[in-house]
């Protein structure tokens, strides 16, 4: 999943969701050795979250169908779909986590793009390079829309020709369209099920009453 799912799939602990926002940054597990229970519960939440969204059996069935038009970069396609989906299903999705059932998705980019800002120098990896101009050009808002999404799908594409598919892929998807549909159906049956995944992982972490959940 994209940024937006991440952060909203963390649970109402402003540090856990900064570094499940910044996980990928961390590699292997040396750096769990000096790290307190925050960090560890956000960037094992940010990895649990990419192995749930990557085994479940409609991200395999909907990637298999992308596939066939967007290639390879089928699932970073899935990844930002999962957030557009999120605002268009906003008030259905944020009612599953308590924290976020009365808050519009404004709102919540708003209480999460100060948290970030306030912590930015402990950012790494991808999130770190991409911050600055994420907070500038209010990309997590920007999802909202097709426009928002092809234009991300663009800069990517020219940031790394590898995944030039991507762009195009993009350029012809459109609302109502099978692939549209085939995407939405996955986001709709899929993303309740991983909120009450994280929730359980979260629960049942060993750090968790370390920090204070």
């Amino acid at each position: 999943m994209n940024f937006l799912a991440h952060l909203h799939c963390s649970p109402n602990h402003k540090s856990i969701r900064f570094f499940n926002f910044t996980g990928d940054g961390f590699r292997g597990n040396a750096w769990k050795e000096k790290a307190n229970p925050d960090v560890v519960l956000g960037v094992e939440l940010h990895r649990f979250i990419d192995h749930f969204t990557d085994e479940h059996h409609a991200s395999k069935e909907v990637k298999s169908h992308l596939r066939l038009v967007a290639g390879k970069t089928a699932p970073i396609a899935l990844d930002l779909l999962g957030d557009y989906f999120l605002h268009k299903h906003w008030s259905k999705m944020a009612s599953l986590q308590p924290h976020t059932e009365h808050l519009t998705v404004v709102e919540f980019i708003d209480m999460c793009t100060l948290e970030i800002e306030h912590n930015k120098k402990s950012l790494v990896g991808k999130a770190a390079r991409m911050w600055p101009w994420m907070k500038l050009e209010r990309w997590l808002l920007d999802y909202q829309n097709l426009k928002g999404i092809r234009r991300a799908a663009r800069g990517m594409s020219r940031r790394h020709p590898a995944i030039a598919p991507l762009g195009q892929f993009f350029k012809d998807f459109e609302a109502g369209s099978a692939n549209y549909l085939k995407a939405e159906q996955w986001f709709l049956s899929y993303y309740p099920e991983l909120i009450l995944a994280c929730q359980k992982f979260v629960k049942e972490h060993p750090l968790s009453k370390a920090a204070g959940l």
